[in-house]
């Protein structure tokens, strides 16, 4: 019996071997700064690789690292939103809180995150008419949440065994990781080749993802009474809760007109009135109408981001509008 014993705990010390082994490395490594921010591997090659592959699980982490009382919050039409013109305007220190491709039900969660880590004092959410749909979902928050209070949950995620392994041989091998965002990606496996026609990749976006986001609708009773939560939250602790419209070319504008939506979103945007200060650029303007003005239909370029910082932050609309 005693023999048996010590052979289990032979075997289960033999077997916890590689587990040990695993966890110090990881702890070493850490490619999504959970323990600390360590100086083994340098914050560039983890913007590159973790933040790339999972940037909801990085961006909340580093939020937790070193919350602000200021956050801007949305997918990637807010991240780069540039957030030094904010500081030399008024001194605040923001954080942008974003992950791709994040519906309105994960913005409002991250809202709720960030308000476990920090008193908040000013909140802008970035949102637009194309999240404003009980279609439009996904749950994601809630596991990173739970990430975020187990340490062993982060130690055997997914995302962090891939990218932890993808730093430790490219430390090794010194081939550093390919400047390539996702949506390139996407567009190279459209047509198989390595570099793709911009039209191309605007036109998937006008016929696909419109397609995808406007053909199917229903009108989001639950986001509302939600985003009404998240109101009267901010009203009773003093949190000052500002909505960006952000903007979208024409051309993709264009799709709520054919798929006849012209009504639900004049709902939207008389819902989120009394949500909070609403600033709208998604209506016929100078950026909307400029095609230059954007990366591709949904995204705004650098020059625009800044214009509609400044904009915002200085009290000064041009182009934006309050509704």
């Amino acid at each position: 019996m005693k023999k048996d014993i010590r052979k289990l705990i032979t075997n289960c010390c033999i077997f916890s071997i590689p587990i040990f082994v695993w966890a110090l490395t990881l702890l070493f490594v850490d490619p999504f700064n959970y323990f600390s921010k360590n100086k083994i591997v340098d914050e560039q090659t983890k913007l590159q690789s973790a933040r790339k592959l999972n940037s909801l699980l990085y961006n909340t982490i580093a939020f937790k690292n070193n919350p602000t009382p200021n956050v801007i919050i949305g997918d990637s039409r807010i991240k780069r939103l540039p957030i030094k013109e904010i500081k030399n305007i008024n001194g605040d220190e923001y954080f942008i809180l974003h992950s791709n491709a994040a519906k309105l039900n994960e913005i409002i969660d991250l809202f709720w995150l960030c308000n476990d880590f920090t008193k908040l004092e000013n909140v802008l959410l970035g949102i637009n008419f194309n999240l404003y749909n009980e279609y439009a979902y996904a749950s994601r928050v809630q596991e990173v949440k739970e990430i975020n209070t187990n340490p062993l949950l982060y130690i055997f995620n997914g995302s962090v065994l891939e990218i932890t392994f993808k730093i430790i041989f490219n430390q090794i091998t010194g081939l550093g990781f390919p400047n390539i965002s996702r949506n390139i990606m996407l567009k190279k496996a459209m047509d198989g080749k390595s570099t793709l026609d911009k039209q191309a990749w605007w036109n998937f976006n006008i016929n696909t993802v419109a397609k995808n986001q406007y053909s199917k609708y229903k009108y989001p009773k639950e986001l509302k009474d939600r985003l009404e939560e998240v109101s009267a939250y901010c009203l009773k602790n003093n949190i000052k809760l500002t909505l960006l419209n952000v903007p979208h070319h024409k051309d993709y504008r264009k799709r709520i007109i054919d798929f006849k939506l012209q009504e639900e979103e004049k709902i939207y945007k008389n819902d989120i009135k009394s949500i909070g200060n609403v600033i709208d650029y998604d209506y016929a303007n100078l950026i909307t109408e400029c095609k230059k003005c954007f990366t591709d239909p949904i995204h705004t370029n650098d020059s625009i981001n800044l214009i509609i910082v400044k904009e915002i932050f200085r009290d000064s609309l041009v182009i934006g509008k309050k509704l």
